[in-house]
């Protein structure tokens, strides 16, 4: 017999992996009540995402989680690759470190993170912040209605219709990975190139820290078809991952301890190696986005929507950004302070990123696995490109993240302030934009920020230069609207535009100008430009 869990929640989560957690974060930042359910007992035991870009790191800086992240990541000097004919080869090749300095672009470098290390620092905080996290609790059926969803769920360990319960939400999203249920559920097709190759995955502990001493690397390309090696923490945990060719019973493979143990002694060079198999998994890398994110009450995030070649890095992440941007929409639905039209900007402005990184990472998939930073930190959305060709260059134009820079004294970022908020930006304290703000006829909360270029010390020059991009674009009395998640919704002229002069002077004008913004950033979604 289905039992209810108790009363309907705003938002249920399907899947507890790092997009799910982190959407679970946000979503307790923006007030809402959150479940989660895992199927799999807890956390992950296999590393798999490994890579952090600086997009997804400022969005941990955001919820005060980058120093955990970063205390469960690689050192910095670590983050190269290593080629050689196996991992004691004395000849190997070491490439340079490729992370690890300070960058202009951001407060938040990327970092190398297991999934297994990750996940339990997004776990804590989620369960922190209120996020009623399940595990062990596998799907079986959603059925949306009118005014919510209906998810029937039993315990993985007692999978009888006496144990199913009953979870009543307004809104579902699923980040229950590439085989989503929920996507399957409410009939969402995939559209793409499926099974480019199979990997043999294995997770495995072996002393080999030593030998390793001063040759650390995260990535490590054994040649004559061996297969490589992912660093977890470069001394005793330790992932081999080995091509897997069509024809081969994988199930049969991962069950072989005997022969997966000759595989690693092998790419390793040590025949009489002790290790120690603690997971398997075959996985497919695929190149596949879903039609639409959105079905009325369920939409989807991370690998439910979209299926990312892991060249370049950009999977998980991706998914983070889907997180951060679903995060404040849904607020605002849920709150009354939009309409569900709102959710609609949600495919219109993700579906595009996610489709432009998968061409990216296909044209990439003869390239060394690696973190493409300023990918994402081009990341725009409408009337921007979803992704700013070539290298990254700071801007403020609409659509595109606002540009890192650090203000007066260098403890703080442009992008940091009220997270979760809308904010209105000035190139320095303006007394009749602080008062419009505060005077805003809008339910939702709006933040304000003067930006003050800190000046002196080290690499000073570099900043100045990225922070220049915001600042030479607001005059006096200029102003930007920045939505919750970072990107540019609005440029307001100050009194030096003629034209609009009008338009814009005194605080109660201002005022009206902000309100009437907001509204159009809680609207539908709005046509890209050809």
């Amino acid at each position: 017999m289905t039992t209810v869990a108790d009363a309907q929640i705003d938002v249920l989560i399907v899947g507890a992996g790092p997009v799910g957690l982190t959407l679970a974060s946000l979503l307790r930042r923006e007030k809402l009540s959150v479940r989660v359910l895992e199927a799999h007992p807890g956390t992950s035991m296999h590393p798999k995402a490994r890579g952090i870009s600086a997009r997804s790191m400022e969005t941990f800086r955001s919820l005060g989680l980058e120093e955990a992240v970063r205390a469960a990541s690689l050192p910095g000097e670590h983050v190269r690759f290593f080629r050689g004919a196996n991992l004691l080869d004395p000849n190997a090749e070491l490439g340079p470190p490729l992370s690890g300095a300070d960058t202009p672009h951001t407060p938040a470098p990327g970092a190398l993170c297991s999934q297994d290390r990750l996940e339990p620092v997004l776990l804590a905080a989620a369960t922190a912040a209120g996020a009623d996290v399940r595990f062990g609790q596998r799907v079986t059926s959603l059925t949306p209605g009118p005014n919510g969803v209906t998810v029937r769920a039993h315990p993985r360990s007692s999978p009888t219709a006496q144990s199913e319960q009953s979870h009543r939400a307004a809104y579902v999203v699923g980040c229950d990975g590439a085989r989503s249920l929920v996507r399957e559920a409410i009939g969402i097709g995939l559209a793409g190139e499926t099974e480019l190759a199979r990997f043999l995955s294995v997770r495995f502990s072996a002393p080999l820290g030593q030998a390793m001493r001063g040759r650390e690397a995260t990535s490590y390309f054994i040649g004559g078809g061996k297969g490589g090696f992912l660093a977890v923490d470069n001394d005793t945990e330790w992932v081999y991952q080995y091509p897997v060719g069509a024809g081969v019973d994988v199930g049969a493979l991962c069950a072989d301890d005997g022969t997966i143990t000759e595989l690693i002694r092998d790419a390793v060079g040590d025949p009489e190696l002790r290790l120690e198999i603690r997971d398997t998994m075959v996985w497919h890398m695929d190149a596949r986005i879903a039609d639409t994110y959105r079905a009325g009450r369920v939409l989807l995030a991370g690998d439910a929507a979209h299926q990312t070649p892991p060249t370049g890095g950009h999977g998980m992440n991706v998914g983070i950004g889907d997180a951060e941007t679903l995060a404040w929409q849904l607020g605002a639905v849920v709150r009354g302070e939009a309409s569900t039209a709102l959710l609609d900007r949600y495919t219109a402005e993700r579906r595009p990123v996610g489709a432009a990184v998968i061409e990216v990472s296909l044209g990439n998939s003869t390239r060394a696995y690696g973190i493409d930073d300023e990918l994402l930190l081009g990341t725009g959305y409408p009337p921007s490109r979803p992704l700013a060709p070539g290298a990254y260059s700071a801007s403020a134009e609409l659509g595109r993240r606002l540009p890192h820079a650090w203000l007066e004294g260098r403890d703080a970022s442009s992008l940091d302030g009220a997270a979760g908020q809308f904010r209105v930006v000035t190139g320095g304290a303006d007394a009749e934009w602080i008062a419009a703000v505060a005077a805003a006829p809008v339910a939702l909360p709006v933040g304000y920020v003067a930006l003050e270029l800190a000046a002196g010390g080290e690499g000073a020059g570099e900043f100045a230069g990225a922070g220049a991009a915001v600042l030479s674009q607001l005059g006096a009395g200029d102003a930007l609207l920045v939505r919750p998640d970072g990107h540019v919704a609005a440029h307001f002229p100050g009194a030096g535009d003629v034209g609009r002069a009008s338009n814009v002077l005194g605080v109660a004008a201002k005022g009206a100008w902000l309100a009437a913004a907001l509204s159009e950033c809680l609207a539908g979604p709005v046509s890209r430009d050809a």
